[in-house]
């Protein structure tokens, strides 16, 4: 079974345009029709408040001095 695969656009009338396919006349086809998504990008008004609100428990309040002081002087021991 031979397979083909091409995009096009349904009219306002609803009539599909295909690609010639002067092998196949006077045969049998089965049709599947895949609706693509639109690809849209949403965008929301936000700010770093709403954005510090959302992920407040996901960060963790680190004082990178002390981490900095005790890995240095791991390393040179």
């Amino acid at each position: 079974m031979e397979t083909f695969k091409f995009d096009t656009l349904v009219r306002k009338n609803g009539i599909l345009k295909i690609p010639e396919l002067e092998n196949y006349v006077n045969q049998n086809v089965e049709v599947f029709v895949v609706i693509k998504p639109e690809n849209r990008i949403v965008y929301g008004k936000t700010n770093i408040s709403v954005f510090f609100e959302k992920w407040a428990g996901f960060f963790k309040e680190i004082t990178t001095d002390d981490l900095k002081y005790n890995y240095l002087m791991n390393k040179h021991k």
